[in-house]
């Protein structure tokens, strides 16, 4: 399905192609409640009004109008689109899945990043703080990690939050 683009619009030179593609993906982005043949008819009524007026999109369109085979390459790639959006559904609980694989191995990473660092003064500072205002008996803080400090004043903050 990926080389539908290199069979589409062969008579268009490669920027028209690329114009009219974009032009065509986001109409039927926007008209996505529409069936395949209203946003065709949409996009050749919006056209022919530009045309009329003076200022077309594509210049190229007049002389593509009444052209068959045009049209089913229009319907052609509104199919590859309507395919790529099913097979993106489809994919949605993998990438999900990879997602949240990946925020747990950040997770991880920083965690153990932390453990083999000293920790702030600030971090030391809170721990202090927070240790006399729940009269709790202090920990020895000099071997103590970032990780440590963290999670022992995540307990402090769990026990007395609850």
């Amino acid at each position: 399905m990926q080389n539908i683009k290199n069979l589409l619009f062969l008579s268009l030179t490669p920027r028209q192609k690329s114009q009219l593609l974009g032009t065509l993906k986001a109409y039927y982005k926007k008209f996505s409640s529409l069936s395949k043949i209203e946003i065709i008819d949409k996009f050749y009524e919006d056209e022919k009004y530009y045309i009329e007026i003076g200022n077309p999109h594509f210049e190229f369109m007049k002389d593509y109008f009444e052209d068959d085979k045009f049209y089913r390459d229009i319907e052609k790639y509104f199919d590859f689109l309507s395919y790529e959006e099913q097979q993106k559904e489809l994919m949605q609980p993998y990438l999900d899945k990879q997602k949240e694989l990946a925020k747990l191995q950040r997770k991880k990473a920083q965690e153990y990043k932390m453990s083999k660092q000293k920790p702030t003064k600030k971090q030391l500072f809170y721990y202090d703080k927070i240790t006399k205002a729940h009269n709790i008996e202090k920990k020895d803080t000099t071997e103590a990690t970032k990780l440590d400090l963290r999670n022992w004043i995540m307990e402090i903050l769990n026990e007395f939050d609850i």
